[in-house]
């Protein structure tokens, strides 16, 4: 997947409520294992850069498999040499995944 593809599908997941009645948490949650499989991908090829304090992003995986619902955890990652566009990626509070742009273009 590149870029531009990338930041469709998460523009794609931020219009979905999970929360609503009528959404569909199977499609919230294929969208949502797109983009991450999509950025591990990314981060293994050097496209995107992770902020150096946080740690890899299989971490996260990890944390959706195995710590349950209150975890939280999120961090930033942004296309190498555009920083002035970040995102965030993570598991909030109660597992909901998030995957959204931290600036605008």
């Amino acid at each position: 997947m590149d870029f531009k593809t990338l930041e469709e599908k998460i523009k794609e997941l931020n219009s979905i409520n999970p929360n609503a009645n009528n959404v569909s948490w199977e499609r919230y949650m294929s969208i949502y294992h797109l983009i991450y499989d999509a950025l591990l991908e990314m981060e293994s090829k050097g496209v995107i850069a992770i902020s150096p304090k946080d740690k890899s992003l299989s971490y996260l995986k990890e944390l959706l498999i195995n710590d349950g619902p209150e975890f939280s955890y999120t961090f930033v990652f942004w296309k190498r040499f555009r920083f002035w566009k970040k995102y965030k990626i993570g598991v909030c509070v109660r597992g909901l995944p998030i995957c959204k742009p931290l600036t605008d273009d």
